[in-house]
């Protein structure tokens, strides 16, 4: 698939301080009209759940990716896809066969989609699913029905419950792959969270725009290891990108979850998932871009 026609975006760089580092942030446009991406960006700041963040990077429609970056002339082959088809509570991957569960009670409604109720509805995949690989792209499509701070749309990882610890234990996330809606950094909106030694070790990419419109968006997390940094994109355009200073590998996804978050504290997440990919390589932002016009269950 080739990909979509560049888009012009006007990008303002600021310099901001947070937790006693420079941080750079790159604002451009929010939430365009489909197809063409925008967005504004934002890197750096303090992480998730109290950890450190990292530095910004650059944004804007079909920003590449790092040197380990995935060519834009088509998009590669995906490891894992879930398109949230037919009923009932086991999400099949229909790629890698690495079928997930629905836990707290919510099914699949029949017509390609999955409500969560933002109470105690999660999905519970295989672990593994990042084991091997250098490096990743996850990319979802979903729609936030509302809720509080570091809800999480996917969280790859464990804490210190270790695997499926039962709610309400106290659990801290350990190492994690994270893309949440909403946090409370000054920067509230969407942000993606990677650590290998919990919140202290955490980079953190937050940033403003959000999900509150009601509608599905596209949400990526790149983790080029190439490059050893992450990226995070919303509806094809980079919102920023941060230096991470371990390897993918160093994440031990063994609970990966969506809507449900490593840490204890953190609320489940309320909205809909139309579809979840997985690739084993790090997409540039062109081919993220292309993927964002095409929609989900395309190729």
């Amino acid at each position: 698939m080739l990909c979509a026609q560049k888009t012009t975006v006007m990008v303002l760089l600021l310099g901001l301080s947070g937790c006693g580092a420079d941080v750079e942030i790159a604002v451009g446009r929010m939430n365009p009209a489909p197809p063409a991406g925008g967005g504004e960006a934002s890197g750096g700041g303090e992480g998730g759940s109290g950890g450190v963040g990292g530095s910004g990077g650059e944004a804007g429609s079909g920003g590449e990716g790092g040197s380990g970056a995935t060519p834009c002339d088509a998009l590669p082959s995906l490891i894992h896809r879930y398109t949230f088809d037919g009923t009932g509570a086991v999400v099949a991957d229909t790629v890698g066969g690495a079928d997930g569960e629905i836990l707290g009670g919510a099914s699949l409604d029949g017509g390609g989609g999955l409500a969560l109720d933002g109470e105690d509805d999660y999905v519970d995949l295989p672990a593994g699913l990042l084991s091997g690989l250098r490096d990743v792209t996850v990319m979802a499509w979903v729609a936030r029905d509302g809720g509080g701070a570091y809800l999480r749309i996917i969280d790859f990882g464990i804490g210190s419950g270790g695997e499926d610890p039962v709610e309400g234990d106290g659990s801290v996330g350990e190492s994690y792959l994270v893309i949440t809606p909403s946090t409370g950094f000054d920067a509230r909106g969407v942000a993606a969270l990677a650590s290998d030694s919990g919140a202290a070790g955490e980079v953190a990419i937050p940033t403003t725009p959000t999900l509150d419109d009601g509608e599905i968006h596209q949400v990526a997390v790149v983790f080029d290891g190439a490059a050893a940094s992450l990226a995070l994109y919303l509806d094809g355009a980079l919102l920023g990108s941060a230096p991470v200073g371990f390897p993918l590998s160093a994440i031990q996804d063994v609970n990966n979850w969506l809507g449900r978050s490593q840490f204890d504290q953190d609320p489940y997440f309320g909205g809909r998932y139309d579809e979840l990919r997985i690739y084993g390589e790090a997409l540039a932002g062109c081919a993220i871009e292309a993927a964002w016009t095409a929609g989900p269950d395309r190729p």
